[in-house]
C-alpha cells in the first residue's frame, strides 16, 4: 500500500512516515505541504491513499480534495485538527472518505490505537473510488412495502455522512415519523455534523438528550462516548463497555428499539466498517419490526450490511437511492 502524506506540518508528516514504516506491505509514495502539491503528486505518483490535512496554504484540503477526485481519484483520509468541523464534512461532500482527529504520538505508541488505525488505512486503500464499491448482492423490488413504522433507526460508519445527506434529503423535515441515528464518530465532530448535516439535508438534526423521543421529521444523533439507547419508550445513554469495538453502538440503538416498539421500528444500516449493526438488525426482525440494508454496489464499505445480511437480518436490500422511498412507504403504511 503506497501512501501520500499531505500535511504543512512538518513534525506530523515526519511522524506519520516513522510509525508507518514499521508496518509490513505499507510504503511512503510521497509527501505535500499544501494542496497544490497534493492535487500534482497525486496525479503523478497514483498513490492507494492519501492522508489528508484539511488548514493548508496555497490550495487546503477541501478543494484539494475536489480537485484529486475530479482529476486522479483515490481514496482519501483526512485528519483533522477540529478546528473547524463543519469543513471536515464538506471534504466527505468533495469525495473523502473518512475523517479521523489528528493523532498524538501517545495514540500511535498505543498498541490499540495503533492496530485500529492500520486496520483503517488498509480498509481505505481498497476502497474503489469509480463507480461503485464491487459486485451487487441480488436486491429485491422495492415497489410494494412489508410492514409500517412509527419510528426509524439507523446506523452508518465509513461513508456514513454522505450517505446520510443524500437520503434524509429526500424526506425532508416533512417527514412522519421520527429517527434516531448512531453515525460512529470521533468525539469533537459531532456538533459539526449536526450542523452540517441539517443543512445538506433540511431535516431538523440535534443531538439527543436523555428522556428524549424523536419527533417527525426530527433525527437525533447519538453522542460520541455513550450508548444511546431506549428505556421505557424514550431515549437514554448507558455507560457500558464498547459493543463490537463501538460507543455509540448501532446494536444497543436497534436492540433496544426492537424490545420497546417490536413491529413499530423500522431499522436502517448503512455503509461502514465491522459489524456493528447486524445483531440489532437480526433482533428487530424477530420482534416483527421491518429493516432496510444498503446495498453493496452503492455502500462505500460493505462490512456492516454484509454482516446483516449473512446473519438474516436484512429485511430488504437496497441501493441508496431507494432507500428514502423505501422508507417514506413503511411510514405512511402506518
Amino acid at each position: 500500500m503506497d501512501i501520500l502524506i499531505v500535511d504543512d506540518s512538518a513534525l506530523l508528516r515526519n511522524i506519520l512516515k516513522q510509525v508507518l514504516a514499521k508496518e509490513d506491505g505499507i510504503s511512503i509514495a510521497g509527501e505535500a505541504s499544501n494542496g497544490v502539491q497534493a492535487v500534482e503528486l497525486a496525479a503523478a505518483l497514483s498513490p492507494d491513499l492519501v492522508i489528508m490535512d484539511i488548514d493548508m496554504p496555497l490550495l487546503d484540503g477541501i478543494a484539494a480534495t475536489a480537485k484529486i477526485m475530479s482529476k486522479s481519484p483515490v481514496p482519501i483520509l483526512i485528519l483533522s485538527s477540529v478546528a473547524s468541523p463543519e469543513n471536515v464534512f464538506k471534504a466527505l461532500r468533495n469525495g473523502a472518505l473518512e475523517v479521523m482527529k489528528k493523532p498524538s504520538i501517545d495514540q500511535f505508541n498505543n498498541p490499540e490505537f495503533f492496530a485500529g488505525f492500520i486496520e483503517k488505512l488498509k480498509t481505505l486503500s481498497h476502497v474503489s473510488v469509480e463507480g461503485g464499491a464491487g459486485a451487487s448482492v441480488e436486491r429485491h423490488r422495492a415497489d410494494k412495502v412489508s410492514g409500517a413504522a412509527s419510528l426509524f433507526v439507523m446506523g452508518a460508519s465509513t461513508g456514513g455522512p454522505v450517505t446520510l445527506a443524500a437520503i434524509l434529503s429526500r424526506l425532508s423535515s416533512g417527514f412522519p415519523a421520527g429517527i434516531a441515528l448512531v453515525q460512529h464518530l470521533e468525539a469533537g465532530f459531532e456538533n459539526g455534523f449536526v450542523s452540517w448535516l441539517a443543512a445538506e439535508s433540511g431535516m431538523r438534526v440535534r443531538l439527543a438528550a436523555e428522556g428524549d423521543y424523536p419527533a417527525a421529521g426530527e433525527v437525533l444523533l447519538a453522542p460520541p462516548g455513550r450508548h444511546l439507547v431506549f428505556a421505557s419508550g424514550r431515549l437514554a445513554f448507558e455507560d457500558s463497555a464498547p459493543v463490537v469495538n463501538q460507543k455509540p453502538s448501532v446494536n444497543r440503538l436497534f436492540v433496544t428499539a426492537a424490545e420497546c416498539f417490536r413491529g413499530r421500528v423500522a431499522g436502517v444500516l448503512l455503509t461502514g466498517m465491522g459489524s456493528d449493526g447486524a445483531d440489532g438488525c437480526v433482533e428487530i426482525i424477530k420482534r416483527g419490526g421491518t429493516t432496510i440494508v444498503q446495498d453493496e454496489a452503492t455502500a462505500t464499505v460493505f462490512g456492516m450490511p454484509r454482516a446483516a445480511i449473512e446473519k438474516g437480518g436484512a429485511g430488504i436490500v437496497l441501493p441508496k437511492e431507494s432507500i428514502a422511498d423505501y422508507m417514506l412507504k413503511l411510514a405512511m403504511a402506518r
